[in-house]
């Protein structure tokens, strides 16, 4: 009986000693931040050689890290025999340290010429410092009037 005790008090002691080391995981930031966009809207249209706006608020509980934005091809990989190649847009912008709120307001130039004109993502990746990442993604339509009939 003794024994049985002195086995239940060192396991006892033993998971107090345990928990009451751990490191403490409360700091530890997991929230991913948040995108809200509010410019362009999903399916604005653009004509070749216009500026799109790109505005959003973009939020972390803790710090925020970097926004990249990219617009790419949303055609489904069929195409009409064209000169014309799909458009593809990236930039990555730091976002100043310490902050929590950031207003992005960004600026693309639509090519001129050279490009399919068509249905493209738009998607922008936030990603805050302890590397939590989100994405929000809208479809743009660029071209002079698109309508894709066959």
């Amino acid at each position: 009986m003794k024994n049985s005790i002195l086995n239940y008090s060192f396991i006892t002691l033993s998971a107090l000693f345990i928990t009451s080391c751990s490191s403490d995981d409360s700091s530890l930031d997991t929230t991913k931040p948040e995108i809200n966009l509010i410019a362009p809207k999903d399916h604005d249209e653009f004509h070749l050689g216009e500026t799109i706006s790109i505005d959003a608020i973009l939020k972390d509980n803790v710090e925020l890290g970097t926004v990249k934005i990219e617009i790419h091809s949303a055609e489904d990989g069929h195409q009409h025999r064209t000169a014309n190649v799909n458009w593809t847009y990236d930039a990555e912008e730091a976002i100043p340290a310490g902050k929590t709120e950031h207003t992005l307001s960004h600026k693309v130039n639509i090519p001129t010429e050279g490009i399919t004109e068509g249905h493209y993502h738009l998607g922008l990746f936030l990603i805050d410092r302890a590397g939590n990442q989100t994405q929000s993604f809208i479809e743009i339509v660029v071209g002079e009037d698109y309508d894709h009939d066959h």
